[in-house]
């Protein structure tokens, strides 16, 4: 995993107040996929992407 998908990871999990539990539970799976060495889908980083949007469109 490259160091820009890991920032917006760790960005999402510091504002998990600002998420829905499926948006909690998507962080969840994809920490314990990284943490397992597994590569992310296309799919499940553009889902990142848009929850990072998301989570940091406050500040």
């Amino acid at each position: 995993m490259d160091a820009d998908t890991l920032q917006l990871l760790e960005d999402c999990e510091h504002r998990e107040e600002r998420l829905n539990s499926w948006e909690h539970d998507f962080l969840v799976s994809v920490r314990a996929q990284v943490e397992a060495g597994r590569s992310l889908s296309k799919k499940q980083l553009e889902q990142l992407d848009e929850l990072w949007e998301r989570a940091t469109a406050r500040g």
